[in-house]
């Protein structure tokens, strides 16, 4: 079973990771059916059934991976509004100035083309309701529909993933319209989404208002859409996520005392002289329980999985058969697998089942300690062992560690089981029924939820909290695992200490730094904004940050995390080109995460900040740095025109970024004796008409030109006629819109080389892939 199992993992994944689709539908179950008769004819009938058992997981994950791709809405250079109707299956995200949230649609709307599943976005306006749509209502929508497409770089949230993974096959915004509004009657994809409104409304009128409101109901109904972005920074910075979203260990704590009690009523129908199963009338009392809270929950994935592991257990005990933890283990993860094969996706999927793994063998670890260690160093012990188990795929999805972690859970996993969770459960469940007494036990789940916070918030500002941590590679992923399992696995075990040796090879593994004599410049994909990163063998500069969103910045969001994967630990000149907002957006953010040496060009906040002038220069392993633009005697000029313009030269290359000047800052340039050609341009102002004019075209004739722009933006950013400008020069375009990420590399032996397009290079069923396979000569 566990072999089986483990292969069904890797096949899985293997599947879904691929660039493109491997395989069919019919192709999966013919390779089943026939791995099955040779595993039947070789192995007898265990081998026929757990090849079939292991293989219709595989045979489901390409079904729905196949679904998922061609339910996507198509790309189009013109989208149309269309009308579209369906219903809300959880609770709307809430952000200051839209509402974001799923919409399941109607058969109607589906023959027309509509994907099932659209994530919308819909902006503050007059027209916009007072409250946002709930779920179980039904609503009809005027939508401009896009293909579910995000920015791709190295490290960082995929948002992509994200969306394939929740089935969403458009995005979408409400546009105004006097059709929209709710319509009568109830959806019908999620039952008990009504339920879970009503619950939603009783708890937070008897907290009116209060901060800790969002958790109560994120642990009461899975409702933690209003939690503020820095409460999940904290939680992120502490590894104690899996605290407020409802999973396994939430499951856990509900079912344990249901199958107790349930156990001390069939002892007590023994009683009477009536005859039952005790244990399996409290293992069905569990299913009953963990259903009902995963049902208040919405049926997550994270619930769906543990309530298929309790179901799993009900029916041991009904058969009156017996598993051992890794063959139980192996049993869920198949079953699960089936029911939702695209769960593989999701961080919290392996960090789930990675967890019970990590705890079966710290459990035995501990069983065989003759000491016998007290609870409070059984927790510490456990908790050191889920820190160190659970590392490698921490940093493989986060790129981060959580030190603080350990110390945070110590706290945190008995305040929950003992006290705020109960706590939550009973004031949910007394509100039903007595607002008021609901209302008392709600505010003393409130009261603990602040002093928790408070703590969090503590320990997410240790020194230290966070080890921010190249991107590993799967290579790395893969031995660290082994390395931390062989580490923790109970004595006697000779190969402890290889074991550990091989672990802490990842804090070492992943990108390797820029070789000595080489540049590195990488042009992320911040959608419409800028963002260069140059690195040398022994220093990074970042040219811009990206533009501002309405609840976060490109910063926080790409920036950080890619100069965290690409092995950056320390910014020696962040250079903001101008004042606009995408290119400045991001600044704080990055300036949070990496103080900068210096600062050049546009101030940022109350940070000093040296001006951009001609002339200034200076070396860095073998490359010169020089500002070409705006003259040190020119006027301030606070337009796109004065714009920092810094020319990279070495081995024989020159590298031109020069932000979003336009034509008359382009005139001064070509007519400069100092203004050479170039080897590659990112093109000014992202490609506009009112920039890169004939003369610095014929001026520069680079072999590339990047266009920094964002996928269907409006102002419709590069221009046909400035693509077929430098395209007649010679020049091959490339925008990150389509192909994400840039990197090039200049080196003395080779020059300049496009060695890697973000799109193209990284693995993923989900991924938009650029049209050509290779666009440059």
């Amino acid at each position: 079973m566990v072999t089986a199992a483990c292969v069904t993992l890797v096949l899985s994944t293997l599947l879904l990771w691929s660039p493109y689709p491997v395989l069919s539908t019919g192709q999966a179950l013919a390779l089943v059916a026939v791995a099955g008769a040779v595993a039947g004819r070789c192995l007898g009938p265990r081998g026929l059934l757990l090849t079939i058992v292991g293989g219709l997981p595989v045979v489901a994950a390409v079904a729905s991976s196949a679904r998922v791709l061609s339910d996507r809405w198509p790309d189009a250079p013109v989208q149309a509004d269309i009308n579209v109707v369906g219903g809300l299956c959880e609770f709307p995200r809430d952000q200051p100035g839209s509402w974001r949230f799923i919409l399941v649609t109607d058969d109607e709307s589906r023959a027309r083309g509509v994907p099932a599943r659209v994530l919308v976005s819909w902006y503050d306006s007059s027209s916009r309701p007072a409250t946002a749509p709930q779920p179980g209502q039904r609503w009809r929508l005027t939508l401009r529909l896009r293909p579910p497409r995000g920015v791709s770089n190295p490290g960082g949230f995929d948002y992509e993933r994200w969306l394939f993974a929740q089935q969403v096959g458009a995005t979408a915004w409400v546009r105004e319209s006097a059709v929209n509004g709710p319509l009568p009657g109830s959806t019908l994809n999620c039952p008990a989404a009504g339920w879970r409104a009503v619950m939603a409304r009783k708890i937070s009128a008897a907290l009116d208002g209060r901060d800790a409101a969002p958790w109560v109901l994120g642990l009461a109904i899975g409702a933690y859409q209003a939690l503020p972005e820095s409460d999940w920074d904290k939680l992120r910075r502490t590894g104690t996520i899996h605290l407020i979203s409802i999973s396994g260990f939430h499951i856990a704590l509900v079912a344990g005392p249901a199958a107790l009690l349930g156990l001390l009523v069939a002892r007590a129908w023994l009683v009477t002289g009536r005859r039952c199963r005790p244990r399996v009338i409290a293992a069905w009392t569990a299913v009953l329980a963990a259903s009902l809270y995963a049902a208040l929950a919405g049926f997550s994935v994270p619930t769906m999985r543990s309530v298929i592991a309790v179901v799993l257990v009900a029916l041991l005990a009904t058969w009156r058969r017996a598993l051992t933890a890794p063959e139980l283990l192996s049993s869920v993860v198949m079953a699960v697998l089936l029911v939702e094969p695209l769960g593989l996706l999701v961080p919290g999927f392996w960090l789930s089942f990675a967890g019970v793994a990590v705890l079966v063998v710290v459990s035995r670890g501990l069983r065989a300690d003759q000491s016998r260690p007290g609870p409070l160093r059984m927790l510490l012990l456990t908790q050191l062992g889920m820190t160190v188990g659970l590392a490698p795929l921490l940093i493989l999805f986060f790129g981060q560690l959580p030190l603080s972690g350990a110390l945070a859970n110590f706290v945190a996993v008995p305040a929950f089981s003992i006290l705020l969770l109960p706590l939550t459960l009973l004031g949910a469940a007394t509100v039903a029924v007595s607002p008021a007494a609901g209302a008392l036990l709600l505010g003393v789940a409130a009261n603990c939820f602040d002093l928790w916070r408070d703590f969090l918030a503590w320990c997410s500002d240790l020194p230290l909290a966070v080890w921010y941590l190249p991107q590993p590679t799967p290579l790395a992923v893969l031995l660290a695992g082994t390395g931390a399992v062989s580490a923790l696995w109970p004595p006697p075990w000779p190969a402890r200490s290889l074991g550990l040796a091989m672990f802490l090879g990842l804090l070492v593994a992943g990108v390797g730094p820029v070789p000595p004599g080489t540049l590195r410049m990488t042009v992320l994909d911040v959608g419409q904004g800028l963002a260069v990163l140059v690195q040398t063998s022994a220093h990074a500069l970042l040219y811009d940050t990206g533009p501002a969103f309405r609840n976060s910045d490109a910063g926080q969001r790409v920036v950080v995390p890619a100069l965290q994967a690409l092995g950056v630990r320390q910014l020696d000149t962040l250079m903001i080109s101008h004042s606009d907002a995408d290119h400045r957006g991001g600044a704080a953010s990055v300036l949070a995460r990496y103080p900068a040496s210096r600062i050049v060009g546009a101030a940022v906040g109350d940070q000093p900040s040296i001006p951009c002038r001609a002339g200034s220069n200076w070396h860095w392993d073998g490359f010169h740095f020089e500002i070409l633009h705006p003259r040190a005697d020119a006027a301030a000029v606070a337009d796109n025109n004065g714009s920092c313009v810094l020319r990279i030269s070495g081995a024989g290359v020159r590298l031109l970024l020069p932000g979003d000047i336009e034509a008359p800052a382009e005139s001064e340039l070509v007519v400069n004796p100092a203004f050479k050609t170039a080897d590659l341009v990112v093109a000014p102002h992202h490609g506009s008409r009112t920039s890169s004019t004939a003369a610095f075209v014929g001026a520069t004739r680079p072999h590339y030109v990047v266009y920094a722009t964002g996928f269907r933006n409006r102002w419709h950013f590069p221009v046909a006629d400035v693509v077929d400008r430098w395209r007649q020069s010679g020049a091959c375009g490339l925008s990150t819109a389509d192909e994400g990420a840039l990197q090039f590399d200049v080196t003395p032996d080779s020059g300049l080389r496009l060695v890697r397009r973000q799109r193209a290079s990284a693995p993923g069923l989900w991924l938009m892939r650029p049209a050509d396979s290779w666009p440059c000569p």
